[in-house]
């Protein structure tokens, strides 16, 4: 109620799982603080794993949640749970209020608490005793007290490991745009000779770095220092190849991984104040970075590579994509690095956690506060998993989700482990034979379907200029699309 009187937009979503993703992909697509607020209980334990994705892709999220007095928890009492510290662990800082004390002693809790705020998620907790619902008082228009989410440019020192390498490596992680472009950077450590590697997620042209997964491992001449800046990033492999090459990680807080075993300095400074210098700093190679690249085959028949090889291409220029977690996230990855992307398009994914937790309600969020041209590009697992995206009480924002149904896990069909095991359809792919079409005209979104090529390519103009939130489910088979996955390259 006391909420309802600030002068701000506000969404009301059912479940309190997809109402913290909302918060989130609003947070993330405007660089700027959203804030989630429940009630006490298990809806408060819902916010848990949007919380831990903001924490790890450092994204100004403040959750607030309601709670009963201490004297009632343990005590029989309904929605009344131990919750001061149910975030702990996934927080840059917290406030618990008293509504017994003084408004001055807990304006100073929430201020220490937002200090905070720019590095990632906050929870501020507020027992309420009962009455409840006694009038509640308008209140004056004014700023939550929320700082800026950029820092000072601080001066950057290079360690010697890395001033003296001669074949430094750079890798920019997930980038959010509100950070600034990195490319103008990237572009001139790339002049001085400096390797670039990235992924889609970096905001960066293929032409501007090794792709991470396909060719960076590849490389002839290894890197002898890695310097790595942004957030969280996929490839598995590169991080493989990397292994035991001095690694300094640069970010505004901790955690800042040691993901090589070899972490030789950590920096606290802005993502994007720390490449400008870099750029500026780093001494010239005598040498010029030049991309290498491999080319794949041409995808033949119908695949999930064959989909999301046509929906690159098809994607218009100035669109946000968000690419859900498992196999979608890996076909961008590679079709990035065949250049398969107009220049223009921004890419988003919940990397930090890289959960299956909330993809549809991150994109509903991101869209509905920036009311950009936004594409969700999921598997029907993920989709059916959020199924209370869209049951909000306000219209859905004119979000398109493009659901990719493979009738299961079909990231598991790619290793070996659960290939060789007896559970692999049971357990792992949870192969089945079910439609999202039920649940998509639940939560308010128009419904499509296309079960090949030719009528993908039919309804995909229809689908992207629909005036509605509208789902296009494609149908693909599992066996082809694996076969095809790991052809790509040839035999």
């Amino acid at each position: 109620m006391a909420f309802q009187e600030l002068p701000l937009r506000s969404q009301v979503v059912l479940d309190e799982r997809s109402a913290a993703h909302w918060a989130l992909g609003a947070a993330i697509a405007t660089g700027t603080p959203a804030f989630a607020v429940c009630t006490s209980g298990t809806a408060a334990l819902n916010y848990g794993p949007a919380v831990a994705e903001a924490f790890y892709q450092q994204v100004p999220l403040l959750v607030i949640t309601a709670d009963r007095p201490a004297a009632l928890i343990d005590n029989g009492h309904g929605q009344s749970i131990r919750q001061t510290r149910i975030f702990d662990d996934h927080l840059v800082g917290k406030g618990l209020l008293d509504c017994e004390a003084p408004l001055e002693w807990n304006a100073a809790v929430i201020d220490q608490a937002l200090e905070a705020l720019k590095y990632g998620p906050v929870h501020l907790n507020v027992p309420l005793a009962e009455p409840l619902y006694e009038a509640v008082a308008p209140l004056a228009a004014g700023s939550l007290g929320v700082q800026s989410s950029t820092v000072e440019p601080m001066p950057l020192e290079i360690p010697d490991f890395v001033r003296h390498a001669k074949r430094p490596l750079l890798v920019v992680g997930q980038w959010n745009p509100s950070w600034g472009d990195p490319e103008p950077a990237v572009r001139e450590l790339a002049r001085k000779g400096w390797m670039i590697a990235a992924e889609p997620l970096s905001q960066l042209p293929h032409d501007a770095a090794e792709h991470l997964e396909d060719t960076l491992p590849m490389l002839r001449a290894e890197p002898d220092a890695v310097v790595t800046l942004g957030g969280p990033w996929v490839a598995k492999k590169a991080k493989a190849a990397l292994a035991g090459t001095p690694h300094w990680a640069i970010g505004p807080r901790e955690p800042l991984p040691d993901m090589f075993g070899a972490l030789r300095a950590r920096t606290h400074a802005e993502h994007f104040a720390a490449l400008t210098a870099l750029a500026e700093l780093a001494p010239a190679l005598g040498q010029v970075f030049t991309q290498n690249q491999i080319t794949a085959k041409e995808v033949v028949g119908w695949s999930d590579l064959k989909l999301h090889s046509t929906i690159a291409k098809a994607i218009p220029a100035g669109w946000d994509v968000h690419w859900a977690n498992s196999t979608p996230v890996r076909y961008a990855n590679f079709l990035w690095g065949q250049g398969r992307f107009s220049r223009g398009i921004r890419h988003f994914s919940n990397r930090g956690a890289s959960g299956i937790d909330g993809m549809t309600s991150t994109a509903l969020g991101a869209m509905w506060a920036t009311q950009r041209p936004t594409l969700l590009v999921t598997g029907e697992l993920g989709f059916l998993y959020d199924g209370g995206a869209g049951i909000a009480y306000e219209a859905l924002p004119a979000l398109k989700v493009l659901v990719v149904n493979n009738q299961g896990g079909q990231i598991f069909q790619w290793l070996d482990g659960p290939r060789a095991s007896s559970q692999l359809e049971r357990h792992f792919a949870f192969r089945h034979a079910r439609s999202v079409r039920s649940s998509a005209e639940n939560q308010g979104f128009t419904y499509r379907s296309a079960r090949d090529e030719a009528e993908f390519r039919r309804d995909w103009e229809a689908f992207v200029n629909d005036s509605a939130a509208t789902v296009l489910e494609v149908y693909t088979d599992p066996d082809a699309s694996e076969t095809a996955w790991k052809g790509r390259f040839g035999a």
